[in-house]
């Protein structure tokens, strides 16, 4: 065996040295691996880098701990790996998307386990709902409340090139660039999500309210949420498998990869942001109150206009079907923000239940931050579980 793995790897070096345009991914990095693991068959460790990770270029982003996590993968093989990340040519590695919709570019397009189409390709079926491979949750919580010290989306962009925690400049860019398009898609930097930011929220509002701004931008969020989660509720969990077969079924054309990433990010968007709890299987969640601080910015969100509006559309919404928000705890929202004067009027007469915006969503929010008896008013009630259960 062992003389095998060793002609294989003088093949694999030689082949490198005459054809090294035609090498592939999963060449390359089996020819990396084979520098830091004597004597043995690195191609299943290859195979499993990229399947974890997605691309050479996703592999050698990853930090340390995460390459050791890999079973198979030493401290000689990460070092070596995080070694070449730094000498990297970034373009050389930066994945071509299969397809784009719109003006404005995808996150991540569909990698398919067949050829890439080629350029111009069109699906019978129409545009396809974009994958979910990364959710920058952490990255999100972070960098997104510094915009405030920014006036020009431009300069904000150079500040996460120069800061986010990426080993390349081109990943730093490319991140950079998914998170403006994310919760930035206007590049206007004078948005209520800014405003929202200057007032140094909570710590669970700021995660709350990203979760719902993840959710508006990206419609695989948005899907799982009404389509997995909140039909989960009652038993309070899902499983990965359970996930992955969703997944699968939206997106029939993506590779192992592709599905992977986009479990392994729907999973970590729910813990980090939405106080779920994960395992090695199985997601948990349940029904819980929020933050009056989140509960504001997305009733304003909801609700952009002066107006009376229904319970029920409150109910049947966002708060409830993303968030989780438990109900009863809603309506003493309600009742808080008319103490505040954010609202005018809260009626439950019977069958008929509405409530009475004054303000537009800048102005709601400002009224709200500023009233000075905010701290004395308002009824702040901590995230523990709710009356629903």
């Amino acid at each position: 065996m062992g003389d095998t793995n060793s002609g294989h790897r003088q093949r694999l070096r030689q082949q490198f040295l005459t054809s090294r345009p035609e090498f592939s991914q999963l060449e390359l990095l089996e020819l990396l691996l084979t520098y830091a693991i004597p004597r043995r068959d690195v191609a299943p460790l290859a195979h499993q880098l990229l399947e974890q990770f997605g691309s050479l270029s996703e592999v050698l982003d990853a930090s340390h701990g995460e390459l050791t996590a890999i079973p198979g993968i030493g401290e000689h093989a990460a070092v070596l790996i995080k070694a070449v990340a730094q000498m990297q040519d970034p373009a050389d590695l930066q994945r071509e998307p299969i397809s784009s919709s719109g003006d404005q570019p995808a996150l991540f397009d569909i990698e398919t386990d067949s050829q890439r189409a080629p350029a111009g390709t069109q699906e019978p079926d129409g545009p396809q709902m974009r994958t979910f491979t990364n959710d920058l949750s952490a990255a999100a919580l972070e960098y997104l409340p510094r915009i405030i010290d920014f006036s020009a989306i431009e300069d904000y962009q150079v500040f996460l090139e120069e800061n986010l925690p990426y080993n390349s400049l081109n990943s730093r860019k490319r991140y950079a660039r998914n998170l403006i398009n994310r919760y930035y898609p206007s590049n206007e930097v004078q948005i209520p999500l800014t405003v929202f930011f200057s007032y140094q929220p909570c710590p669970d509002a700021l995660k709350a309210v990203l979760f719902y701004e993840t959710a508006r931008a990206e419609p695989a969020v948005q899907l799982v949420a009404e389509e997995a989660i909140w039909p989960a509720v009652p038993v309070g969990r899902v499983t990965r498998d359970q996930l992955r077969e969703r997944v699968q079924h939206t997106f029939s054309q993506a590779s192992t990869a592709t599905v992977k990433r986009m479990v392994y990010s729907l999973l970590n968007v729910y813990t980090v942001l939405n106080g779920a709890q994960s395992d090695d299987d199985t997601l948990r969640f349940q029904i819980h109150p929020g933050t009056l601080e989140a509960f504001l910015y997305v009733l304003a969100a909801e609700f952009p206009e002066p107006g009376m509006y229904r319970f029920e559309e409150l109910e049947q919404g966002p708060m409830r079907l993303w968030l989780l928000w438990d109900r009863e705890w809603m309506h003493r929202q309600l009742y808080n923000l008319r103490d505040l004067g954010v609202l005018t009027k809260v009626s439950q007469i019977d069958t008929l239940r509405q409530f009475t915006l004054q303000y537009d969503r800048r102005t709601a929010l400002r009224h709200y931050f500023e009233h000075p008896e905010r701290e004395s008013l308002a009824l702040r009630e901590h995230p523990l579980a709710g009356s629903e259960g």
